[in-house]
């Protein structure tokens, strides 16, 4: 069952896209309405109400009817587009409370619960995992890792922003896991980009052979060339020179995310 819909499981409409949907949309299953509850014990912070459907709009005026609540463990949930709202700014509510029944106020094309995590510092991180679970005690950190062809092992980890990267300066790197974004490489020895991989179910590259391009959505990254140095941050996919990281022909040997 749901942490934030009343009768049933939650059926994504709009999923998670960092800097792009940082929420997921969701509905009660087979696109039906449903009254909207609160995630975990908390205090609402922040409630508005008296908006109607308004397609275009930006800012808080976009979220429509909404409503805050920041959780016990500094964590907050935000529920938007709402018809109906139940509670007030500076109430106690507890898990599974009604608080409010989803709507399409605001910048909504029907109705729909929008539903975002931020975490501690108040930045939106992807609430999927959360739809059905506890929020995390400690935030859950991106991790990424490249494999380096020259000792032939997967070298350690990095976490997305940390300002450390991947790789082993003068090894080229012959594939590259990422936990979450949708990536792909450019096989150098064989010339063309190898398939897309959505999750770290699976890895990018075809080991053995280096790799001269990448592409990711959803994040900033740059690469640095074997004997080379650091090329600019790349924040795009696309078919132009700069919607990727790398020279053809020149081969990978660390990449950075942030």
């Amino acid at each position: 069952m749901s942490r934030v819909l009343l009768n049933a499981e939650n059926q994504i409409t709009n999923a998670y896209r960092k800097n792009v949907h940082e929420a997921v949309d969701v509905v009660k299953k087979w696109y039906q309405a449903d009254t909207v509850i609160a995630h975990s014990d908390g205090e609402v912070i922040l409630v508005q109400t008296g908006k109607k459907h308004n397609p275009g709009s930006t800012g808080n005026e976009s979220y429509g009817n909404f409503i805050k609540i920041k959780h016990n463990d500094g964590y907050y949930t935000l529920y938007a587009h709402l018809k109906e709202v139940y509670v007030k700014k500076n109430q106690k509510v507890s898990r599974g409370e009604k608080i409010g029944y989803m709507g399409d106020t605001g910048n909504a094309y029907g109705v729909h619960l929008h539903f975002e995590v931020r975490n501690k510092s108040d930045k939106r991180i992807d609430p999927e995992p959360y739809l059905d679970a506890d929020l995390p005690k400690e935030e859950r950190k991106i991790l990424y890792q490249a494999y380096d062809n020259v000792k032939k092992y997967w070298l350690p980890n990095v976490a997305v922003g940390d300002g450390d990267y991947a790789g082993n300066f003068g090894n080229a790197i012959g594939g590259i896991y990422l936990d979450q974004y949708r990536m792909r490489v450019h096989d150098m020895k064989k010339g063309y980009w190898l398939l897309w991989v959505e999750n770290r179910n699976d890895y990018a590259g075809n080991l053995g052979n280096d790799i001269d391009g990448v592409q990711i959505y959803n994040v900033t990254y740059r690469v640095h060339l074997k004997n080379g140095g650091w090329l600019p941050w790349v924040s795009k996919v696309d078919d132009t020179n700069d919607g990727y990281a790398g020279i053809y022909g020149k081969a990978i040997d660390a990449i950075e995310i942030k």
